[in-house]
């Protein structure tokens, strides 16, 4: 996959990372089989059908002032066309 594409994917889960969580919850690698791995793109595609209303809360999140204000130009802690207010991630 080339750079230019990968920084446009926002998300994506391997096989080897559900095999890792199989791992954190100490389900052996061998019950982790394709029909699992398919179970698990179904729950997953059912869940992020209403991505939508995810990615407005995360952004509306990510974006409100920790001070509960509207962020404008002269906003004390505005530099650079942005928010510089420290965050907590």
């Amino acid at each position: 996959m080339s750079k230019s594409y990968q920084k446009d994917i926002i998300f994506m889960l391997t096989k080897d990372e559900v095999l890792a969580c199989a791992k954190e919850l100490g389900i052996p690698v061998e019950q982790v089989t394709d029909e699992v791995i398919e179970l698990v793109k179904s729950r997953l595609n059912r869940e992020f059908r209403h991505w939508p209303e995810i990615i407005k809360d995360a952004l509306t999140q990510a974006t409100k002032c920790p001070l509960g204000l509207a962020c404008f130009p002269s906003c004390f802690w505005w530099k650079d066309g942005r928010c510089t207010f420290p965050r907590e991630v």
